[in-house]
């Protein structure tokens, strides 16, 4: 009987610990998608990803026809913390023949739509487009590309979590 309350207590305790930031007295996370396009390149933009702290995001791209299908995997070195953060992320599709194109932000683990828009893509070769640059903003989010922070304590508090 003492091993089943205690198993109980653990998976309660677990899931009291590992919630989202809304969760948390934080703001939600906005999970937005947007594209802009340059040349021959789509830009994709998936703003205020919810997804675990500890999670290092890796893309896959799935065209059909007139639609890239951008999916999201959430990959990890140890496993996941118990926390979950706002990423901003960037992925672009690269060699993008002329045309209109929907593009689709999916959760590469349950299928989930993130978040879909059309664009035109109006110079470009032809040929079979692929996936391009990534990345990955840390916890928090803030724009793609910037500079870190002056602040190194994020490495402490996430070690915090795992």
């Amino acid at each position: 009987m003492q091993r089943v309350a205690l198993t109980i207590l653990l998976v309660f305790a677990s899931t009291l610990f590992f919630c989202s930031s809304a969760d948390g007295g934080f703001a939600p996370c906005q999970d937005t998608v947007r594209a802009e396009v340059v040349g021959n390149t789509i830009n994709v933009y998936h703003d205020q990803a919810e997804w675990n702290c500890c999670a290092t995001m890796v893309f896959e791209l799935i065209a059909v026809q007139d639609t890239f299908n951008l999916l999201e995997f959430e990959t990890f070195e140890v496993g996941p913390c118990f926390c979950i953060c706002c990423f901003d992320l960037l992925t672009s599709i690269a060699h993008v023949p002329p045309g209109d194109y929907l593009v689709r932000v999916l959760s590469g683990h349950t299928g989930e739509v993130f978040g879909e828009i059309w664009v035109t893509v109006e110079l470009g070769p032809w040929g079979e487009p692929w996936l391009g640059e990534t990345a990955q903003s840390p916890c928090g989010g803030w724009n793609v590309g910037a500079d870190d922070p002056a602040s190194s304590t994020w490495g402490r508090v996430k070690a915090l979590f795992r």
